[in-house]
């Protein structure tokens, strides 16, 4: 007897989305690990809130009738390449955060640790379920600009935890535009996992670039930072999705 299959319905997607919420954001009050960012968690200890988003959005995927086409498979080889220049720039990030001194190991490694973390729960959440869900419903551009706006609407979030309303509107606006990005490279290459390693080093090179910094009065200057950094991924984003390609992702779709 075959189990059932889920299908990746809009509605059900937004509905994973409240509870992956609950699970991220309200996980981590609950921990109490102090300032974190959305995206970017830098705590004194591991983030087992993102963990647990993490394996909800996977256990969602896994039980998907489209967990292909919501990109839960490898890339094709061939697909590789548009992944280079977005992971290229992370590494030059990564090199110009370090180039004044590298801080203490413990802290990189709890960073890594999060980032990794942070990377493969909001991949599998917007990247995957989300997108797949607008996609069931919407054509392309529609499904990833909603998508996005959701995706930047979550990091507001940090108004609260902060207390830099100003910051975490503006840290909003960079990561909507940051998911243009992210979105497009998932649907060319048609898997999230390559989506997942830039996330991560693009997270760990920003939090890591702020560190000898720490922000005054409880404000951080990171929002503004990652403003200016995602400018050229949006751009490219929007190159990888002019209408000759939109039209071969729409073929895919069910």
């Amino acid at each position: 007897m075959s189990i059932p299959r889920i299908h990746l319905t809009m509605p059900l997607a937004v509905g994973a989305l409240s509870v992956w919420l609950c699970l991220s954001l309200g996980g981590r009050w609950l921990e109490s690990a102090g300032y974190a960012l959305p995206g970017a968690a830098v705590t004194g200890r591991i983030g087992l809130s993102w963990a647990l988003a993490a394996l909800f959005a996977l256990a969602l995927l896994l039980a998907s009738s489209r967990r292909r086409a919501a990109g839960l498979c490898a890339p094709p080889l061939k697909t590789l390449w548009l992944v280079w220049p977005p992971l290229l720039y992370a590494l030059l990030m990564l090199l110009l955060a370090w180039a004044g001194g590298w801080p203490q190991p413990r802290v990189l490694l709890i960073v890594a640790c999060n980032a990794a973390l942070v990377a493969i729960s909001e991949e599998l959440m917007f990247r995957a379920i989300l997108l797949q869900g607008m996609l069931d419903r919407y054509a392309v551009w529609p499904a990833v600009l909603m998508s996005s706006a959701l995706f930047g609407l979550a990091h507001t979030a940090n108004g609260l935890a902060t207390g830099d309303v100003s910051g975490a509107l503006w840290q909003a606006v960079a990561a909507t535009l940051q998911g243009i990005g992210y979105a497009a490279i998932r649907l060319r290459t048609r898997s999230v996992w390559p989506m997942v390693l830039v996330h991560g080093l693009w997270d760990y090179a920003l939090v890591t670039a702020t560190l000898p910094n720490p922000a005054e009065y409880g404000v951080s200057i990171l929002p503004y930072v990652a403003l200016l950094a995602v400018l050229p991924l949006c751009l490219y984003g929007i190159y990888l999705l002019r209408p000759s390609q939109r039209a071969a992702i729409s073929q895919l779709q069910p």
